[in-house]
């Protein structure tokens, strides 16, 4: 199905509340984040699997894995996560409005059971938490 079959079967009064959306100014500071966290996942992907699969010839989603390890590695301050995670890496998931209040061990279950989801969904959820200049960080750190 195309959006367009999708928004032609919407009741209209939820068209009328989303296109009332598209008139509203949306923050700049938002709407760069946006294309930043878009640039950087597609960097990202371009630059492992030029790597891990053309290069090093390995399986396919192996450059997925790689790329969430040197996340969250990233993430840890380069710091070994089986020995635990630092605060810089809770800080990071505290800026999820869900997670903002929760405990290190709270943390810890979320982490544990987005590690079992989809490995693009995990590097979502890290690009996502992200700051564009840590984007930019991470980045710059992998393509040395």
């Amino acid at each position: 199905m195309n959006v367009n079959n999708i928004i032609k079967r919407l009741p209209s009064d939820i068209i009328l509340r989303i296109i009332s959306y598209t008139y509203n100014i949306q923050d700049k500071h938002l709407l760069n984040d946006i294309v930043n966290y878009t640039e950087t996942k597609t960097c990202l992907f371009d630059l492992y699997h030029q790597y891990w699969i053309v290069q090093m010839q390995e399986e396919e989603l192996q450059d997925k894995n790689w790329l969430i390890n040197d996340i969250c590695a990233y993430a840890n301050n380069y710091k070994a996560t089986m020995y635990g995670y630092v605060d810089t890496f809770y800080n990071i998931f505290r800026r999820n409005i869900m997670l903002r209040l929760k405990t290190n061990e709270e943390i810890d279950r979320y982490v544990n059971k987005l590690q079992r989801r989809h490995v693009n969904k995990e590097i979502n959820v890290y690009l996502g938490l992200f700051s564009s200049k840590e984007r930019n960080d991470v980045i710059a750190k992998f393509t040395t």
